[in-house]
């Protein structure tokens, strides 16, 4: 076991000190792959939890008409509550938002002696933001309701945003892994032409095909966990970089949820690119590895 051991191997290192160009090649072009892909992975990761920490990306303000009573703001709350697409409903009273305004208003104009304007508020956070404007325009339709405020636009600009880069993200990455893919099956295939005379040896002293073709597998594993590793490491060292430089133009982003946690992405990338390398590898030896 040991000897057949030591024996793949020898023959995945050889493979690999072959042909140091094909696999420099075959190992840049999965590494260039699973970077863009981990930079889509790792900024819609960011987006979608930017989404979720925002309330006001999932909230609208539901600002009920002055000559409504308590209980029939209480009520209303109650049907939304019903609602399957919302999933909390929080009222304001006119009183405490009357002195919410005082208090913020305090150092610049005296609100003591004014009767309040105010009306009751409802504030409604639906279940996705994609349902925001379907559930505003249903609650303005009530006859207690004066008026509805929602983030539609910056919604729709987040959502565009983050579809923009899943589908830029999705496409270029899924090319660039085709490349990838194709450059390592072709550095496999040449690597199995040039040692045929090698293969037929081993057939004649007794190797099963399965020894024979492992350590091109192993060869195109190799190939993508190391393309994976770097890819990882330059996505993470980039992701930094960004990150520093945008939060010192716009403070405010350093607010926002933590993105993807550098262990899924260290992690991740490397395996994907073993997958990867060793499925191709797989393709190859299955069409031209015979006994």
């Amino acid at each position: 076991m040991m000897d057949r051991l030591r024996f793949v191997l020898l023959e995945t290192w050889e493979s690999l000190t072959r042909n140091a160009t094909m696999q420099a090649a075959a190992i840049t072009t999965a590494c260039v792959a699973l970077m863009l892909l981990g930079g889509a992975g790792m900024a819609l990761y960011k987006l979608d939890a930017a989404a979720q920490a925002l309330p006001s990306q999932f909230e609208a303000e539901v600002f009920l008409k002055t000559s409504a009573t308590r209980e029939q703001a209480l009520e209303l709350k109650a049907q939304l509550e019903n609602m399957p697409e919302i999933v909390r409903v929080t009222l304001t009273p006119r009183e405490v938002a009357w002195e919410q305004e005082k208090q913020k208003l305090e150092d610049r104009v005296n609100l003591a002696d004014l009767p309040n304007p105010l009306p009751d508020k409802l504030t409604v956070r639906v279940r996705s933001p994609e349902l925001l404007p379907a559930v505003s325009e249903q609650i303005a339709q009530s006859p207690l309701v004066d008026e509805v405020i929602d983030s539609r636009q910056e919604l729709k600009t987040v959502l565009a945003i983050s579809h923009l880069v899943r589908w830029i993200g999705l496409g270029a990455g899924g090319m660039l892994l085709l490349a990838a893919l194709v450059l390592i099956y072709n550095t496999v295939r040449l690597t199995i032409f040039s040692r045929q005379r090698e293969v037929r040896v081993m057939a004649l002293v007794g190797a099963t095909l399965r020894s024979i073709r492992l350590p091109f597998v192993l060869e195109g594993m190799v190939q993508g966990a190391v393309g994976g590793a770097l890819a990882a490491t330059l996505t993470l060292l980039v992701a930094a970089f960004l990150s520093d430089y945008l939060i010192h133009q716009w403070p405010f982003l350093n607010d926002l949820p933590p993105g993807l946690p550098p262990s899924t992405v260290i992690m991740g990338l490397p395996t994907l690119g073993a997958f990867m390398g060793g499925l191709c590898a797989w393709w190859a030896t299955q069409r031209y590895v015979h006994i």
